[in-house]
């Protein structure tokens, strides 16, 4: 089968968009709570091993949709009191002037103000309202349980809201700083199996070694077409002066 410059010429789009994602997951690969982000490649695509002209080509429809994987990354231990990490699915919800937030990044602090914030300074949400911290009390007596409930001694400061999304949490799409924005239609819930853990962070999810893979395999692909390319420009240049010749 022919395949046409203008589809190769997609699949190499294709291919750019997939480096443009790995090394996107690589420089995040120790961000707190970062989610990689992943193209949903055709089979053809995950295939294209083959040697040959025709059969490195890039063959069929090359879907190059993104998505993001939302699955768990490793806790590390920091022994910092604010500092708080998500058991199960979940996230962390934040106000903003621009609307709700969703996080997985529980690196946490306290403002001027003495309220509970993320660290680019962004409202962690209360059950109640934002939770202020008593400028009386220290940091490291702080007790976040893993319900959410803020606690100093035996005084319930507020409770972090956690939420889900279920099914819709495939919706969300990234802000900026770790965080995501829910469609309109997607409404948040309770997270009723998701804890907090204090004194941990949850880890970037980015698999170093998968996605170094990857970027091997892109560059494999996308010199082995642009030789095709070569090659066709080449064999189209030499027809050419043959049809000139007298």
């Amino acid at each position: 089968m022919t395949i046409s410059s203008n589809t190769i010429a997609s699949g190499l789009g294709a291919l750019m968009h997939e480096y443009e994602t790995i090394s996107h997951n690589l420089a995040n690969s120790s961000t707190s709570g970062f989610k990689r982000r992943v193209n949903a490649f055709s089979a053809e695509l995950q295939r294209q091993q083959r040697l040959g002209e025709e059969r490195s080509l890039l063959n069929g429809q090359i879907n190059a949709e993104g998505a993001i994987d939302f699955s768990q990354g490793a806790l590390t231990n920091t022994g910092n009191p604010l500092d708080v990490a998500l058991e199960g699915a979940g996230f962390i919800a934040l106000e903003t002037p621009q609307g709700p937030l969703y996080t997985r990044n529980g690196a946490l602090t306290i403002n001027i103000l003495g309220q509970l914030v993320d660290a680019s300074g962004r409202l962690v949400a209360g059950q109640n309202g934002p939770i202020v911290i008593p400028r009386a009390v220290p940091e490291s007596d702080l007790h976040i349980d893993p319900d959410g409930a803020v606690r100093a001694g035996e005084m319930e400061l507020g409770r972090i809201r956690i939420v889900d999304f279920g099914r819709d949490t495939a919706m969300l799409t990234p802000a900026g700083d770790g965080c995501f924005r829910a469609p309109i239609d997607a409404a948040p819930v309770a997270a009723a199996n998701t804890r907090l853990r204090q004194g941990h962070r949850e880890q970037s999810n980015v698999q170093m070694m998968q996605e170094l893979t990857g970027l091997m395999t892109l560059s494999r692909l996308y010199e082995t077409n642009i030789n095709v390319l070569r090659k066709r420009r080449e064999n189209t240049a030499a027809l050419m002066d043959i049809a000139k010749t007298p």
